[in-house]
C-alpha cells in the first residue's frame, strides 16, 4: 500500500491502538474473519419479516447479514443494529452503458443508515456493450465507480467490484485493473469463490489471485457445491478445500469478512445455515489448533478495532 492511501485509511478508519495490538498477538493464527449469510439465503424459504431474518441469523451464530440492491436496507440496518450484529454488504447493481440509469439513484439518501456498519458496496457490473473483462470499458466504469465510492466515503462505506461470471467484471483481476485505475482509498478488490471456479481453465492459480487481490481486499465468498445453481450450505467433507482456500487469505493477511454465498440455496435457512455455521466452526477449531501467528501487516489491524469503531477500509 502506498503512503498516500495509508494516509488516507488512517484519517477515515482511526489509529491502531495498543489494545488492538495485544488482540492481534492473542489470535494466534485464529479464523478471526467475521463471517456473514448473503441475503439469498432467505429467499427461497426464509420469512418474509427483516425482523425475522435478522433474529435467525442472531441466533445461529452469525456476525452480519447481506442486502441486494438497496432494498429495505434502512429496516435492515436497524435491526441488525438492535441484534449487535453488522450489515456487511450490499449486492449493488451498476450499470455502466451510455444512456443507462447507471444505479440506483436512492443511494444517497439511503447511505447515512450504514455509517456504523463497514458495510461494502458489492457492485455487479452490467454491459450489453462491451463483452466480460473488455477493459474498453474502463472509460465508462471508472467515473461511475468514482462517483459511487466519493458518495460513499463520507460514511465509512467502501466500494468493490463484485465478479460475476459472464457479467462484465468477471473475474478477480477485473476488481485488481479497477481498483488500480479508481483510485479512491474506500475502494477495493473483491473475490467471490464460486465465480472465480466457474472460470474454468481460465481461472489463475489461486496464490496468483490472493497476491494480487489481497492488498486491498475488502470481502470475500465461499459456498458449498451440493444445489440447483451448484451452490449450496457448506460441507463437512469439503473441509480441506475451505481451509486451502481461507488460509491462503489469511497468511496473505486478511482478516476482513467472510460470505456464505446462498443462490437458490433450497430449504428452511434455518436447517441450512446451521449445517454452514456447524462447518465453519469446525473450521474455525482448526485454525485455531494449529497456532501459527497470521502474517498481517500493521495496516491491517483495522478490523480487529471493528466492535469498537465499526467501518470499513481495504485490508
Amino acid at each position: 500500500m502506498n503512503a498516500g492511501l495509508l494516509l488516507c485509511c488512517g484519517m477515515y478508519y482511526g489509529v491502531v491502538s495498543a489494545s488492538a495490538d495485544e488482540r492481534l498477538a492473542n489470535l494466534r493464527g485464529g479464523l478471526v474473519n467475521p463471517f456473514f449469510a448473503y441475503k439469498n439465503s432467505m429467499e427461497v424459504a426464509g420469512p418474509a419479516s427483516v425482523e425475522e431474518q435478522v433474529r435467525i441469523i442472531k441466533d445461529l451464530g452469525f456476525d452480519g447479514f447481506d442486502n441486494r440492491d438497496l432494498e429495505n436496507i434502512e429496516e435492515a440496518a436497524r435491526a441488525l443494529e438492535k441484534h449487535g450484529l453488522k450489515l456487511f454488504t450490499s449486492y449493488f447493481t451498476v450499470r455502466i452503458d451510455p444512456g443507462e440509469e447507471p444505479y440506483n439513484p436512492r443511494l444517497p439518501e439511503v447511505l447515512p443508515a450504514l455509517k456504523n456498519h463497514g458495510t461494502v458496496l458489492w457492485c455487479n457490473v452490467h454491459s450489453k456493450r462491451f463483452k466480460s473483462s473488455d477493459e474498453a470499458g474502463d472509460a465508462f466504469a471508472v467515473p461511475i465507480l468514482q462517483k459511487i465510492a466519493d458518495l460513499a466515503a463520507p460514511y465509512g462505506v467502501c466500494v468493490a467490484p463484485y465478479p460475476h461470471i459472464n457479467l462484465w467484471v468477471e473475474s478477480p483481476e477485473d476488481t485488481v485493473r479497477l481498483q488500480k485505475k479508481v483510485e479512491r482509498p474506500n475502494f477495493g478488490t473483491s473475490f467471490n469463490l464460486f465465480h472465480w471456479r466457474a472460470l474454468g481453465d481460465r481461472a489463475r492459480p489461486l496464490n496468483d489471485v490472493v497476491r494480487d487481490l489481497a492488498p486491498h481486499l475488502l470481502v470475500m465468498s465461499i459456498n458449498g457445491t451440493q444445489g440447483p445453481a451448484g451452490i449450496g450450505p457448506l460441507e463437512p467433507d469439503r473441509i480441506e478445500d475451505y481451509h486451502t482456500i481461507l488460509k491462503a487469505f489469511r497468511d496473505a493477511g486478511y482478516t476482513g469478512p467472510v460470505g456464505l454465498q446462498c443462490y437458490q440455496v433450497q430449504g428452511d435457512p434455518r436447517v441450512h445455515l446451521k449445517q454452514s455455521m456447524a462447518v465453519w466452526r469446525q473450521l474455525q477449531q482448526r485454525f485455531a489448533a494449529a497456532a501459527s501467528p497470521p502474517r498481517t501487516p500493521p495496516w491491517r489491524k483495522w478490523w480487529l478495532m471493528v466492535a469498537s469503531e465499526p467501518t470499513c477500509t481495504i485490508g
